[in-house]
């Protein structure tokens, strides 16, 4: 409640200012610092491990905001997470969360039910990574496939730069997406990351 009575004065102040355009650098920096505060306050934190690797999560009262692909060690997965978010809150992972990606990873699992939060994601990234959500386990569908499904058949390299900076992956399944010509395509997570989902998922054999 302080925190918002703060960022509304301090918006009130900003605006006075700016019909004078007058506004010193410690007010700004006040306002961005106070604005940072209250969307990282409900942000909680959590690192955990799975077959694939040490995981990072991060999540809302509404849902998961970002997952991080796997790493090698609990240190890594968690400075990466730290970077993301450095004002939010390390603490237990929920233990639902815990048990699908755990489930996943080990090939039990082929649909998540959990909640997820979208707030960050603008609206053509959003309806990229939902059409994407709906590619069955086991299967792939194109880049111009997502394109088609979205009613923007020419935007099959936007779609590839939405996929790639996909904030919530392997739920929000973007290495399923390959190219026309059945290529793999391009994976934030690497090459041989996007293989290996694909060959737990069974959509491609193991070589």
């Amino acid at each position: 409640m302080k925190s918002n009575k703060k960022i509304s004065r301090l918006a009130k102040t900003l605006m006075e200012m700016c019909m004078h355009q007058t506004i010193p650098a410690s007010t700004r920096r006040e306002l961005i610092r106070a604005r940072l505060l209250e969307q990282y306050a409900g942000i909680r934190l959590a690192v955990f491990q799975t077959r694939l690797g040490w995981v990072g999560l991060a999540w809302t009262t509404r849902g998961i905001i970002a997952l991080n692909l796997p790493r090698a060690t609990r240190a890594h997965a968690l400075r990466d997470l730290q970077r993301a978010f450095p004002l939010a809150t390390v603490v237990n992972a929920p233990p639902a969360i815990v048990r699908e990606l755990r489930e996943y990873a080990q090939g039990h699992r082929h649909r998540f039910d959990l909640p997820l939060d979208w707030s960050s994601l603008k609206p053509f990234q959003r309806a990229v990574l939902e059409t994407a959500k709906q590619i069955p386990f086991g299967e792939t569908r194109s880049y111009g496939w997502i394109a088609e499904q979205i009613g923007k058949p020419r935007a099959a390299r936007a779609v590839g730069q939405a996929l790639r900076s996909n904030p919530i992956p392997i739920i929000l399944p973007c290495h399923r997406v390959v190219r026309g010509d059945g290529g793999l395509g391009g994976y934030a997570g690497g090459i041989a990351l996007k293989r290996k989902l694909l060959t737990l998922e069974g959509a491609m054999l193991a070589s």
